[in-house]
């Protein structure tokens, strides 16, 4: 297809074209290669280095969207024009890269996944043996180049998998903040935590003045001791101001991602004068992020979905859920991979008297457990429209299920955050 016939193709079809092209020929015989992804900056004449020159990268094995969300919320609140690249969207692919909370117009994302094209089609083809364009790269990749044709102030980047092995450090970081580090993508960047953190932890580089980290094992914590003062970086830890200043969550790991995001815009502005705090709530209070502990009307009923993957996780939907029903007689819809915690969910669900029921996606590129992994109801996606009328419900799990319940449920991500 020539680029003038891409360019006729509706937005959905021309990005998946460009960005998913690679991935989808070749993930199960190759893997990401960040070198592919440099020939493809060298093909644009596009610089890591040019501005935004101040980027704020999010690392960490769950919570970064959280993290990120706030971090950019409260800098818009501090008066800075924010980018934001989100590692995946909430709802579509369209909301993974915002200007000042907002999702970017069609027309220039389409302009700019042309360049993209254009260039690609430059470099010699994918191979298994060269390795293929990462989609979360390539996002990244089209969010910076945006940023950079709008005059951005500083860019908020969350990490697709990893550190070091992700194509984030492509980019010197001004600052950094990493989420809780544990036994996530052990097959791709383990096959410890250790090495989880290690990979994470070496987007700190000498670019780096400060890394916020969420509280963490002792083992990955004197990891990024050790990353940061070779790197002369400041290590940080979100305060009792910050969670002031997002006191309006669900207590739990959202509020602490929050918190941490808030800590990073504090640490890249420096003081906070007392006339900014108003600015500074009233955009963090704004902020919509839907799939994580977000409540939405359908119809007669509600639903709480969030994007838990962990037994833990489950245990703060389910608690957000009786404090905002006052009983338990809602039903939980979940939706996990092999590879999650699916175990875990079992475990918690059993005494939970509601309806449990597992919905799985036919298809899916995560991959689906057997019938038997599941001792209660099973049904497939094409009847959650119908399930989601039954009563009030908790939907849980990967990022792929809650972005089609979301869709389902007809949620705007239009916005972020006002500021």
């Amino acid at each position: 297809m020539t680029l003038e016939q891409l360019a006729e193709l509706p937005i959905a079809e021309l990005e998946e074209a460009v960005i998913f092209s690679e991935w989808r020929e070749l993930r199960r015989a190759s893997t990401r290669s960040l070198t592919r992804t440099a020939a493809l900056m060298t093909a644009l004449n596009y610089e890591p280095t040019q501005p935004p020159h101040q980027v704020i990268g999010v690392v960490g094995s769950k919570g970064k969207g959280t993290a990120a969300a706030y971090a950019s919320a409260a800098l818009a609140g501090l008066g800075y024009r924010v980018g934001t690249v989100m590692s995946p969207g909430a709802v579509s692919n369209a909301d993974r890269i915002r200007i000042a909370g907002r999702v970017v117009e069609e027309p220039v994302r389409r302009r700019v996944l042309l360049q993209i094209e254009s260039a690609r089609r430059q470099l010699p083809p994918a191979t298994a043996e060269s390795g293929y364009l990462a989609p979360t790269g390539l996002f990244l990749l089209m969010g910076m180049m945006i940023f950079a044709q709008e005059g951005i102030d500083v860019a908020v980047a969350e990490a697709g998998i990893g550190g070091a092995s992700d194509d984030l450090s492509h980019w010197p970081l001004k600052g950094v903040v990493v989420t809780g580090i544990f036994a996530e993508h052990l097959e791709i960047l383990g096959p410890t935590v250790a090495d989880v953190a290690r990979d994470k932890a070496s987007v700190v580089t000498s670019s780096t003045r400060f890394c916020v980290s969420f509280p963490q094992s002792a083992e990955v914590a004197q990891i990024l001791i050790q990353r940061c003062s070779s790197r002369e970086a400041v290590l940080l830890e979100s305060g009792l101001w910050e969670y002031r200043m997002v006191e309006h969550l669900p207590a739990g790991f959202g509020r602490t991602n929050a918190a941490l995001g808030v800590a990073a815009a504090r640490a890249f502005h420096g003081v906070v004068g007392a006339e900014q705090e108003a600015d500074l709530l009233a955009a963090l209070r704004s902020v919509q992020y839907p799939g994580r502990l977000s409540l939405h009307r359908f119809g007669e009923q509600e639903c709480v979905v969030d994007s838990a993957v962990s037994a833990a996780g489950l245990d703060a939907a389910l608690d957000y859920c009786r404090q905002t029903w006052g009983h338990q007689d809602h039903q939980v819809l979940v939706c996990l991979p092999p590879s999650k915690d699916l175990a875990g969910f079992i475990q918690r669900l059993r005494q939970f008297p509601g309806r449990k029921v597992f919905v799985k996606i036919p298809g899916a590129y995560t991959g689906m457990p057997e019938r038997d992994a599941w001792p209660w109801e099973w049904v497939t996606d094409d009847q959650l429209d119908s399930m989601l009328r039954q009563g009030h419900t908790l939907a849980a799990g990967t990022v792929l299920f809650t972005s089609l319940v979301l869709r389902t449920l007809k949620v705007d991500a239009e916005r972020l955050f006002l500021a």
